[in-house]
């Protein structure tokens, strides 16, 4: 595929720099999907729950999240209007990929703003340390003597 030479060739950002492909044919999660990649803001949510019901093993991300603070000071990368659109949807001064769905999903906004939003977090979000995330299911140790 050629097309994979000539991405690996320039120095575009790799949020510009993808190649979008097409199947046409039958595709089957059990048979053809490696895994199913999901981001850590999803660990113990109903969307964990239903992508274990999936004939394909699931696999974490670490997670991207980004301060409104960041997103701001970021703005350039997308728009202003892209940071400010972050930071109405944000939750506790940040945002996520969780936050950034359930805002597409009330139709309240364009998608390909949500894109741009999204690429900024793609781009400057890390991981929640350890010590920041809050456990959703308590930790039980059995100490046997």
């Amino acid at each position: 595929m050629s097309l994979i030479a000539l991405a690996e060739a320039d120095d575009q950002d790799a949020l510009n720099d993808y190649i979008e492909a097409q199947i046409h044919g039958g595709v089957t999660l059990a048979g053809d999907v490696e895994a199913l990649v999901l981001d850590a803001c999803y660990r113990g949510t109903p969307v964990e729950a239903a992508a274990r019901l999936l004939p394909c093993p699931v696999e974490w991300h670490p997670g991207y999240r980004l301060s409104v603070s960041e997103l701001c000071r970021r703005a350039a990368y997308r728009g202003e209007e892209y940071a400010e659109l972050g930071a109405r949807i944000a939750e506790d001064g940040h945002i996520d990929p969780r936050l950034i769905g359930n805002a597409a999903r009330t139709g309240r906004h364009d998608l390909q703003d949500l894109k741009m939003v999204w690429h900024t977090l793609a781009r400057y979000g890390a991981p929640v340390a350890e010590s920041e995330r809050e456990t959703e299911t308590p930790v039980i140790v059995h100490i046997v003597n």
